[in-house]
């Protein structure tokens, strides 16, 4: 099959958090096991642009990406209001429509890869011009906490564009469970297929603890607990902080790790509240050999966010052997079943106390580990996530030759 992913970004676009990293996973699986993807984007990487070439066809990692340049004209002539600087925008991209036109006619299927973005609806659009089968992925955008932010924008674009969009797709993708309900909520009938995020599992880092002391000064035998995300207000780490700086004195030797993008100037603020700097550490963006250190050398992954699609930090700490800490919203109870982590409301007082009963027992805490890498190797390995993808896109593609040749 050849298919057309349209979304904000792609990578190395990885400030615009974990879609690109799931997104670009599923590509180039879909391109080793033998199928052609045509990924049409912007050059956003959230506050920055990247330094690709634009309006031509690159090959990345066996993928052809087409990269546009987007235009916010009402962020550069209003950069004085607040939320507009802290929106990725609509990333419009005005050559986008003429290149879909000269590329959808040739591809199997569309995929889109989240709402509220140009790329999603033009592609969207061309699918529909073109009379080829759509499958529609939100990415946890349609999750109730998201759709409080803009909230009144968001309701009347949903119905405006979006739904419009979701009745014409052949199938609309969700994560979770909790994916599927919140399109259910929305009033839109058509056919949800349920295919999760995936991980590829990393091999040992047995010098990981050296290299992090080396980096970050962390203790070889310190207690190190990581937030790896958005620096955004509904993925909780501002909880995570404030339970942390109540335990830390019960646990002299632990750490706490805050990285991410700040995309919203939150750290100046959350530095005002640490006493003793060593032990809360904000290095920022980490990526490449450096992030899967810190994933393998933490003992302790947190990520009390209210809102969530399926994160692949969680994933890619599950695989690297290290215990999870989640809220409700991260939509993963299995890690429960599987003993390889709890899940917490993302209430301060609830976070102490488990924190204190899971950095009090460290052997807890490595079994924990072991049984998530054992967790996501048996049941979300990419290899597995893409077969599932391939059904559900086999199966659009033969709905849709079935009714044209009536």
């Amino acid at each position: 099959m050849r298919i057309l992913y349209a979304g904000t970004g792609y990578k190395p676009a990885y400030r615009l958090g974990g879609p690109i990293v799931s997104v670009s996973a599923t590509a180039e699986m879909l391109v080793r096991k033998g199928h052609e993807v045509v990924v049409v984007s912007t050059n956003a990487n959230n506050d920055q642009e990247l330094d690709v070439p634009v309006g031509v066809p690159v090959d990345v990692d066996g993928v052809q990406v087409w990269y546009f340049r987007r235009q916010e004209p009402l962020r550069r002539f209003l950069p004085f209001v607040p939320y507009l600087s802290r929106s990725i925008g609509f990333m419009y991209a005005p050559e986008m429509r003429a290149a879909l036109d000269r590329l959808v006619p040739d591809v199997d299927l569309v995929h889109t890869q989240g709402p509220f973005v140009y790329p999603s609806y033009a592609a969207a659009h061309a699918a529909k011009r073109y009379r080829k089968p759509l499958l529609y992925s939100q990415r946890g955008s349609f999750d109730e906490e998201r759709l409080r932010f803009r909230s009144m924008k968001k309701k009347l674009y949903i119905a405006a564009v979006e739904k419009p969009i979701m009745r014409y797709a052949a199938s609309l993708v969700a994560l979770t469970e909790a994916e599927r309900a919140s399109y259910r909520a929305l009033g839109v009938n058509t056919p949800i297929a349920i295919v999760t995020n995936g991980i590829d599992i990393p091999g040992p880092r047995s010098r990981a603890v050296e290299r992090v002391l080396t980096r970050f000064g962390i203790a070889n035998d310190a207690l190190m607990i990581l937030f790896l995300g958005r620096l955004h207000p509904i993925k909780g780490a501002d909880k995570l902080l404030e339970a942390f700086l109540r335990v830390m004195h019960d646990f002299p030797d632990a750490v706490l790790m805050i990285a991410g993008p700040d995309e919203w100037g939150l750290e100046k603020r959350w530095r005002a509240h640490v006493v003793d700097g060593d032990r809360v550490i904000f290095p920022g963006m980490i990526g490449g050999e450096e992030k899967a250190d810190v994933l393998a050398r933490a003992d302790l992954f947190c990520l009390p966010s209210v809102a969530e699609g399926f994160s692949i930090a969680v994933l890619e700490a599950l695989a690297s052997s290290t215990a999870v800490m989640l809220s409700p919203a991260c939509h993963f109870p299995e890690v429960e079943g599987a003993k390889a982590g709890v899940v917490v409301d993302a209430d301060i007082e609830r976070m102490v106390a488990v924190m204190r009963e899971l950095l009090g027992d460290p052997v807890r805490l490595r079994a924990m580990g072991e049984a998530g890498r054992r967790l996501v190797s048996e049941h979300y390995s990419w290899d597995l996530v893409t077969d599932r993808l391939i059904e559900l896109y086999t199966e659009a593609v033969g709905q849709r030759a079935r009714t044209e040749s009536r």
